[in-house]
């Protein structure tokens, strides 16, 4: 079985806030995700760590350009 992580509400709003619509192609531009991952998170369901890893290392970036 795959390494999975849960991810609290609050996280999921924080990444929501950050994303110009919600649609296939941002999902992908902005995070590197797809439309199922979106859906479990929003849902509150596990996603694979490594996933976990690098949408939120792209969320910190999309953070530190914003505060430039």
């Amino acid at each position: 079985m795959p390494d999975v992580i849960q991810i609290p509400a609050e996280h999921f709003e924080r990444l929501k806030s950050r994303l110009p619509a919600i649609t296939r192609e941002h999902l992908n531009n902005v995070y590197g995700i797809s439309e199922t991952t979106w859906t479990k998170l929003r849902r509150g369901e596990p996603i694979k760590r490594v996933t976990w890893e690098r949408l939120l290392s792209r969320y910190e970036r999309l953070q530190k350009a914003a505060a430039s």
